[in-house]
This record gives C-alpha cells, structure tokens and sequence, in this order.
C-alpha cells in the first residue's frame, strides 16, 4: 500500500500536470517568457501605399514583438464607421474620414497620421504642356464630390485653372480614368504611384505632385473615444507599433523596397520609382500638421452641417506622444 507522503507526491504531480496541460497543448512553455497576444482588428481601405507602413510594422514582425495579433481587414471608407462603432474593427486607416466623421458627431477620434500629405500626381495627355492647357478640357476623378476630387480641383485651382474652366468627369477607378486618358476621352486625371511611372511609359505627361500644394493627412490610425479611455495603453501599443514601421519606411530605403517587391508584386524598378514618389508623402513622426487637420475639417464642413468643430474635438495625440517618446523621437 502506498504511504500517505507518496500519495501527497502523486497528487502535487497530477495537479502539476493538469494546470499545465492548456499551455502545453498550445504550443507554449512555462518557462517561455511569451505573453499572450493581443488581438486587434484594424480596417484599411485599399492595399497601396497610403497604408504600406501599417503591412510594413507586419512583414518585420513588429506587432509580433509587442504581444499583438493583427487582423487586418480591408473595409470600404463609406463603411468603416459602422465597423469602428459596433466594435467589429479596432481601429481604422483612413484618417480624414475619421476627422469628418469626428466633426459631425461620431464618437471616434484620429490618433495618428501616416499620410500627412496627398499622393497624388496630375497625369496628363501628350499634348497638355502646361496646367493652364487644361482649359476647356476633361479631367477624369474617381467620383464627383470625393476625396480624388476635391484635391485634382485644389491642384488645378492652385495654376490659376478654376472650377468652371474645365469639366470635371466621374469615371470611376484608376484603371478606367488610365484607359480613358490614352484614348483622349479625358485630358488630365490625378494617381498615386506607380501610375506616374506606368504614365510615363504610355507617352503621358506627368505636370505636378499635390503634396507640394495642399496638406491633407489621408491615412493614418483612428479609433473610438470608448476605446481611447478604456484600453489606452492597447491604443499606445498599436500606435508605438504602426510608428515603427513608419520610421522604417523612412529610414530604410532598399529593405522598405524588397518589401514593396513582396506586397504590390511590383518589379525592383517599379518598387524603387514608387518608393521614390511616395516616401516625401509619409509624415516624418506620425503627427499632422493643424493646417491638415483643418484643410480636412474644411472639406467637411458642409456635411457637418456648420458645427463649430476646432481639431481638439477630432484627434487625439496623446497616445502618440507616448509613441514618440518610447521610440526616442521626441
């Protein structure tokens, strides 16, 4: 018959072993040191440059080193709010959408930008010289009254050609406006890159870059004010962690590139001439100016229905200060 201590010894063993079974059975070792992740789902609208910092902080592993599991989604603007505010995503990339939402009412708020200025380059027809060229003529935008839009019209407005001096045509994507444009349907059109590059090829001119006209801070992290008080230092993680690979962007040209290679299935020139276009886009410490931020409350007064909305009321930067700091960059 066993005695009673080695009875006591069987039983700390089973004990033992069935406290750690669930541990053992997922992979992980007591002893690891490993945190369990946090899951988070964060919404982008389109996979292209405006957010290759967000798939850059991934392809290095970047959320993996702050205990973080991204679920990244690609959800439409026009949806994202919805998304935000039943809490089915975290949190959202498209930052000025974030600000007008902010602005009418919508408890969500902008915590970092990514984009502080337009990607965007005038892409013209052989023939237009000059901006000015384009009186008179068609200029092709994604959809009348959107963001593509507004800024083809600063652009144009900014070389003295105002609203009324060119007809302004709702043709949909960027594929459809390119085919229009070798056809002469239409004479100008604005693109991000690789567009100027595949515009060059085709015998297009490309005339100007909107970010050297307008600040506007497009993309970028927003989440709700629910969640900025009730989990701010998951809201510091994720901000700290998009950072870093905005400062790898930045920083890290030719690895940035290989990167680009990967995502975009883009050959090594194309990858280094986008790089190239985009990089003076990208904000320098995921900040925005207050010029932006109001250039985007601007294009949204009308739909928030002339509230007195100053850029307190729709971003937030505290967490990202905390960012800044934790990464040595203020």
């Amino acid at each position: 018959m066993a005695q009673p201590r080695e009875v006591m010894e069987r039983m700390k063993k089973l004990l033992i072993f069935v406290f750690l079974l669930p541990a053992l059975l997922l992979g992980f070792h007591p002893d690891s040191g490993n945190a369990q992740e946090k899951r988070v789902v964060i919404g982008y609208t389109s996979r292209d440059l405006n957010n290759f910092p967000l798939f850059a902080a991934q392809a290095k592993g970047f959320f993996r080193e702050a205990s973080i599991s991204p679920e990244l989604v690609q959800v439409r603007s026009t949806v994202g709010l919805a998304g935000l505010l039943s809490g089915s995503v975290d949190y959202n990339t498209s930052f000025s959408s974030a600000i007008r939402w902010a602005a009418q009412g919508s408890p969500v708020v902008g915590a970092m930008s990514m984009v502080d200025r337009p990607n965007f380059y005038l892409i013209v027809r052989p023939e237009i010289r000059n901006v000015t060229d384009l009186r008179g003529k068609a200029v092709g935008v994604g959809t009348v009254g959107a963001i593509n839009d507004i800024i083809t019209r600063k652009m144009l407005a900014h070389f003295g050609v105002g609203p009324d001096k060119v007809t302004m045509i709702g043709i949909g994507d960027l594929p459809v406006r390119m085919a229009a444009l070798r056809s002469g349907s239409i004479q100008a059109t604005t693109a991000p890159p690789p567009a100027p590059i595949q515009a060059k090829e085709m015998g297009l001119r490309v005339l100007a870059f909107a970010g050297d006209i307008v600040e506007l801070p497009l993309a970028g992290l927003s989440t709700t004010t629910a969640k900025l008080k009730s989990a701010r230092s998951e809201v510091v993680s994720v901000v700290t962690t998009v950072l870093r690979g905005l400062l790898f962007i930045r920083n890290r040209r030719q690895e940035s590139v290989d990167i680009m290679q990967k995502i975009f299935k883009m050959d090594r020139a194309a990858a280094e001439a986008s790089y190239d276009l985009s990089v003076k886009s990208y904000s320098v410490d995921g900040s925005a100016s207050l010029a932006g931020i109001q250039n985007v409350l601007e294009i949204g007064r009308t739909q928030a229905g002339n509230r007195q909305v100053t850029p307190s009321d729709v971003v937030d930067f505290g967490p990202l200060r905390e960012a800044q700091a934790a990464l040595g960059i203020r």
